[in-house]
């Protein structure tokens, strides 16, 4: 049968619900006892095949996978905790004839009932009473072919949370990893602060923005692509251990490591510097993947990811010579950028430091396997961080890599007014000249150079990127994965149906 034929069988349903009185739509709450999960646990294994235990519950959930044998049906009953087997008997529940020729799959209800055990053993409730919550008027893909084509599990990821247990599975690691997180720092003395998703200026990170307009304000703004430089005022505040789950954004390409909105964990810790934000991210990470999995090693696609700490720390020049690459101390700028540039014949570098991140691209990282921070960033290419000494080409800046994706990017900040007006400006005199094609680079925030003015203690900072130590926590290879609603190209209207395109003229019934 069509969609539209199946549709207009559910809404006949619908119709007989209404005129028994029993329109679910009306109902607006209902009184849950217990979740699927929590009789599982506590019952599994105790009752006997065919044992009855005279414990009642009330359990609410979406049906799926009705089996009808005369004058018993079988259901599975799923809520956000997970599945269980419910039983309508004829013998037992009352209104078994109106279940039985109007239940559908996908239909949302409530149950009261006794726990038992099937002949066959299986955990299940027997329900007493029952009652529509909500009727499922579209029909589910079915269930044994289910939803698989990724473009339409992305758009319709409500019926891939339905439909696909491991996409909620997915999803619940997602959840308790940022619980972890957030109840790490909590304890450590972190305190948690929103600051501005909309900017008058933008900077913390090299990205091109999002422009919108004020129209009280009749100003530009832009969505942030970093909190950074409103935490670090926090830290000017007096604030000494800050930190923030942001949702960024950045106008820029999207493939499998990369969403326009994503979400990141910045923090900022006052008198610390780049090895104190490390430590914090190996010990950190480490104790999520203990407390996800009871174990500190991972599998992610064909490699075994141990966590156990501590992590392995090399520099960018001397990894780059690890995995066959020159031998940058040896080179002028000049000559590192005619080198890349030899390699790469399409890539433009206005820096030097942006030849030597692509020689590290190009070379070693996809050797990161483990857990690894690359040291010694070109200072050039880190207008925010500490120099590791006067006049030093390298920032005390890291990144982490595991399993070959940057996951975070830290340093010891600078604090210095004037290094810091100094940096912004030569940022500036690069986007000045390479005009619309230089948006990225940092603007001159001259709020945040007065903020240094009034004295910012040594601080340590990082930013984590949640997505993708998602994919590594989940084993999976794109950042959609892991993201509940991937942004994606927009549907035209005519491709998106709905009941009243079907029956416009049929629905003059409903209240």
């Amino acid at each position: 049968m069509s969609e539209g034929t199946l549709m207009n069988d559910r809404l006949e349903k619908l119709k007989i619900l209404i005129e028994n009185g029993k329109d679910p739509f009306l109902f607006k709450n209902y009184k849950i006892t217990n979740q699927a999960s929590d009789i599982l646990t506590k019952f599994e294994k105790k009752v006997e095949k065919g044992q009855h235990t005279n414990e009642f519950v009330s359990v609410a959930g979406r049906v799926l996978a009705i089996r009808r044998t005369g004058k018993i049906i079988f259901a599975d009953l799923h809520d956000f905790s997970g599945k269980i087997q419910i039983v309508f008997s004829l013998a037992d529940f009352e209104d078994f004839e109106d279940f039985s020729k109007l239940l559908d799959p996908g239909d949302i209800i409530g149950i009261e009932g006794e726990i038992f055990a099937t002949k066959k053993g299986e955990l299940s409730i027997l329900v007493k009473k029952g009652v529509f919550l909500s009727k499922c008027l579209r029909p589910l893909p079915k269930l044994w072919t289910g939803l698989k084509d990724t473009d339409k599990r992305y758009r319709k990821r409500y019926l891939d949370f339905i439909l696909n247990e491991s996409v909620m599975k997915n999803f619940k690691i997602v959840i308790k990893c940022q619980q972890l997180i957030r109840d790490y720092l909590n304890r450590d003395g972190f305190v948690e602060i929103e600051t501005p998703i909309l900017q008058p200026l933008y900077g913390g990170a090299f990205a091109n923005p999002f422009t919108t307009f004020h129209q009280d304000l009749k100003e530009t703004m832009y969505l942030r692509i970093a909190p950074e430089l409103y935490l670090k005022r926090l830290i000017v505040s007096g604030f000494s251990k800050v930190y923030e789950f942001a949702s960024c954004f950045r106008n820029e390409s999207i493939d499998s490591t990369h969403n326009p909105e994503f979400s990141q964990v910045e923090i900022y810790i006052a008198y610390g510097d780049d090895k104190t934000v490390m430590e914090l991210t190996e010990n950190v990470y480490s104790h999520v993947v203990k407390n996800l999995f009871n174990s500190e090693k991972i599998q992610f696609k064909d490699n075994e990811i141990d966590f156990s700490t501590p992590w392995k720390r090399i520099s960018m020049y001397d990894v780059i010579i690890e995995y066959g690459g020159p031998d940058l101390n040896s080179m002028t700028s000049s000559e590192i950028i005619e080198y890349a540039s030899d390699l790469s014949p399409n890539m433009k570098f206005s820096l030097a430091g942006e030849a030597i991140e692509f020689l590290f691209d190009y070379f070693a990282k996809e050797n990161l396997i483990q857990p690894t921070f690359i040291t010694d960033f070109p200072a050039d290419i880190s207008p925010l961080a500490k120099l590791k000494e006067p006049n030093s080409k390298f920032a005390d800046r890291f990144e982490l890599y595991i399993g070959t994706l940057e996951c975070g990017n830290g340093f010891s900040e600078l604090n210095n007014p004037i290094q810091q007006y100094k940096r912004f400006s030569e940022q500036e005199q690069i986007r000045q000249k390479l005009g619309k094609e230089g948006l990225e680079y940092q603007p001159m925030d001259r709020d945040y150079i007065r903020a240094l003015e009034y004295g910012m203690p040594p601080a340590g900072g990082v930013g984590w990127g949640l997505g993708r130590f998602f994919m590594l926590l989940t084993n999976n290879d794109s950042l959609r994965e892991v993201i509940a609603f991937p942004i994606l190209r927009t549907m035209k209207k005519k491709e998106i149906k709905t009941v009243p395109d079907y029956f416009p003229d049929s629905l003059d019934w409903y209240p």
